[in-house]
């Protein structure tokens, strides 16, 4: 949220330097200064409610806040665990080494089903009504 946001900070400080160029030095405050404002609520707002649900997941997983609060040596973080599966995962998505389509579902109809129906678009273009 925080990398979102300086990015959002830097677009917006080029729109109001291409505007100043524009209209004049100082001619985009009123503008972007209330722009600015209603952004920093809105990524306030996201990344208090990320926060507040990583705690919740914590406290769903039983684990304690804090550095590895209870845990024995050795012993990995139930939450640890799941977000190297989810990396290793989506490594693997990447290398291509998971199948797409087992997790898509099937959309629309079968190629073969679409071969047929095109076929006979292609002889009935002309007279679409002839049997």
């Amino acid at each position: 949220v925080d990398r979102r946001y300086n990015h959002y900070c830097e677009q917006m400080q080029m729109v109001v330097n291409s505007f100043d160029l524009m209209m004049g030095f100082g001619a985009a405050v009123p503008y972007t200064s209330l722009a600015q404002k209603a952004m920093s609520r809105h990524f306030r707002c996201l990344k208090d409610a990320i926060t507040v649900q990583l705690k919740q997941s914590c406290e769903i997983l039983g684990e304690k806040e804090g550095a590895g609060g209870g845990l024995t040596k050795g012993e990995t973080p139930r939450l640890k665990v799941l977000e190297q599966s989810l990396r290793q995962q989506r490594a693997f998505h990447q290398m291509g080494m998971m199948d797409q389509e087992a997790w898509r579902p099937q959309r629309g109809l079968p190629e073969r089903s679409v071969n047929v129906l095109r076929a006979w678009l292609f002889e009935h273009f002309l007279h679409p009504t002839s049997p």
